[in-house]
């Protein structure tokens, strides 16, 4: 056995303290990933589009901002630091588990040279090729944060279920005793 030690093939570098947003940061999202769209990804092979950068529905949800994106590469809901319970300082590209009112959501933490620091999200989808245009963008991102502010409804109780007697009981029954 070699006395080296293991070198591990990736280490997250250390997390970014994110300054809490005071106001909604719908339009910082919105300008950060316009200028990524803008000088990184245009004319890239997985890319729609039929899909512009919009930010939607920013909202404080436990003091921290909860909201949706859409761009020509991505779909995903975005959470950023409020000064609430729901953000966590995470290494990027980590996960960070988020509890909403749906359940816990893995939440993947990354970060920018730009206004907005520190960010995580959640991909909605796999491939945004499948999406025809903006609406229907738009209307995964609704959905989504529609589901994930609505507490689920608790499970039915199953119904009681019929008692087994047996066969020498049936029999029983059968011959009339």
């Amino acid at each position: 056995m070699s006395a080296r030690m293991r070198i591990p093939a990736w280490t997250p570098p250390p997390p970014v303290v994110a300054a809490p947003w005071a106001t909604s940061p719908q339009d910082a999202v919105q300008a950060h990933f316009d200028t990524v769209w803008r000088t990184a990804m245009q004319g890239l092979p997985f890319v729609n589009d039929a899909l512009q950068v919009r930010a939607l529905r920013f909202e404080r949800i436990d003091g921290d901002w909860l909201g949706g994106l859409v761009t020509p590469w991505c779909v995903q809901l975005m959470l950023l630091p409020g000064g609430g319970t729901l953000w966590a300082d995470v290494s990027a590209g980590t996960r960070s588990a988020v509890a909403l009112p749906v359940g816990m959501l893995p939440f993947i933490a990354d970060s920018s040279d730009g206004t907005l620091q520190a960010f995580q999200y959640f991909p909605l989808v796999n491939s945004v090729s499948g999406l025809p245009d903006m609406a229907s963008a738009e209307a995964v991102v609704l959905d989504a944060l529609c589901t994930a502010l609505t507490e689920p409804e608790p499970p039915e109780s199953p119904p009681k279920a019929a008692v087994d007697r047996g066969r020498r009981e049936f029999m029983r029954l059968s011959r009339g005793r």
